[in-house]
């Protein structure tokens, strides 16, 4: 038996989870090997999912089921001949997502570095550039916090993240941008090019508090402007990492209680709009451009007053 430490969680697993990292901690969640009896129907992709009550089920044609019951276990029932990194990519994302929305805990699709010691969110759907923008954060210094999920405590004051494992996911044009060899990095699945990529250094291991969330956007000169409660609101709900599940696991969530977790988030604390270029070569001027924001104090001045702050697109 396995143990590590992610999300907060102390996992005990039959299968090893190179990813995490390793922790001799008690047990909040195991994951076992098993079958799993009721398949869910698949869509044209080769997905599908059911839930009911504290179980809920999904299902990656060629990778596996993964059952998650009570916020506590995970049953894996690998496909035949499945790779063991492609079968922990479903393991570490959806299956381990499931189990912390049946804990109760809230997620966003974001990415999440820390600051100062405080937790900054981006938010975006696949392919905005989360990781690629977190990846060039922690090249200048930022410790990474979490990548594609953001779990976050939404009923502390101030609300908290707690933290994912070492490893972000990128494209090979991402990885060249920031000076490594796509062909050096492993491969996350055999039917699509990102790369895993392991933070060897400054991975923040405690939960922090949230100082503010960033939503990532496309405009040709890179910008932050201050989203109001009713825009931060929409956002919120809109990045909620629940959605990729369909409408299932929201009407058991309910819609009431997805709209009070983003009030209160959205009331709490700051959500702007990041705007950058499509090129690459923009992220550094658009990592300053953040770093100058929370310098100047940015996301407390959403608060009290519009704020705008444009940059120059500048060449690296």
């Amino acid at each position: 038996m396995f143990s590590y430490i992610a999300y907060g969680l102390g996992i005990h697993s039959a299968l090893p989870l190179p990813e995490l990292v390793a922790s001799e901690v008690a047990c909040d969640v195991m994951v076992r090997l098993g079958q799993v009896g009721r398949l869910p129907a698949v869509d044209d992709t080769g997905c599908g999912f059911w839930v009911a009550g504290q179980e809920a089920c999904h299902f990656l044609q060629g990778v596996g089921a993964f059952m998650a019951r009570r916020g506590q276990e995970i049953i894996v029932d690998p496909a035949p001949g499945v790779e063991a990194h492609v079968l922990r990519l479903s393991l570490l994302g959806p299956a381990l997502a499931l189990i912390l929305h049946q804990r109760g805990r809230f997620l966003l699709h974001a990415s999440v570095v820390a600051v100062a010691d405080r937790a900054v969110a981006f938010l975006g759907a696949s392919g905005w550039g989360k990781s690629t923008f977190a990846a060039v954060m922690h090249g200048r210094g930022h410790s990474v916090v979490a990548d594609d999920i953001a779990v976050i405590d939404v009923g502390s004051r101030p609300p908290k993240v707690f933290p994912g494992f070492p490893q972000l996911k990128l494209w090979p044009d991402a990885v060249v941008a920031l000076g490594d060899v796509p062909e050096a990095l492993p491969q996350l699945h055999p039917l699509f090019e990102k790369r895993a990529r392991r933070i060897l250094r400054q991975f923040s291991q405690d939960p922090l508090p949230l100082r503010g969330l960033y939503v990532l956007g496309r405009a040709s000169a890179p910008s932050v402007e201050p989203l109001s409660p009713q825009e931060a609101l929409g956002e919120l709900m809109r990045h909620w990492y629940g959605h990729r599940f369909g409408r299932e696991l929201l009407r058991l969530f309910g819609h009431a209680s997805l709209f009070l977790h983003c009030a209160n988030l959205a009331n709490t604390i700051p959500v702007c709009r990041l705007d950058r270029p499509a090129s690459l070569r923009t992220l550094p001027a658009v990592a300053r451009l953040v770093e100058a924001h929370l310098a100047h104090d940015g996301l407390r001045a959403v608060a009290r007053a519009p704020y705008v702050q444009r940059g120059r697109v500048e060449r690296p």
